[in-house]
């Protein structure tokens, strides 16, 4: 006798991340807690049991936007000067020292932190 496929099983799964082992299975553990299915996979290329090897992490494509939403707001749990240093962009200030410097600035004129990476 066949066991039904879950209807879950039928959905498109899409890579969201790519990270070590550790770090995807906490972000994986994370978003099952607020209900949001994910799957973990060995990033192609990698061996098992090899260090260095990098996962990734896979959420049903319904769920890329809200799965990014919680990832953003985990990060920002677990590093708080990381929406402290947004806000202050947000206010056309520098994230190192608060110094105003509008909005469309490349480099402090404070404290000299490069605000925008130029790709040559």
């Amino acid at each position: 006798m066949e066991t039904p496929i879950p209807e879950e099983a039928h959905d498109e799964w899409v890579v969201i991340k790519e990270e070590v082992q550790e770090w995807i299975q906490k972000i994986s553990h994370m978003l099952s807690e607020k209900d949001i299915p994910s799957r973990i996979a060995l990033a192609p290329g990698c061996s098992a049991g090899m260090c260095g090897c990098t996962f990734l992490l896979l959420v049903a494509k319904k769920n890329v936007q809200a799965a990014h939403v919680n990832i953003d707001e985990y990060y920002m749990e677990l590093h708080p000067e990381i929406r402290e240093s947004q806000e202050l962009v947000d206010q056309g200030r520098c994230p190192a020292c608060g110094h105003h410097v509008g909005k469309d600035a490349r480099e402090c004129p404070d404290c000299g932190l490069r605000l925008i990476i130029e790709e040559a």
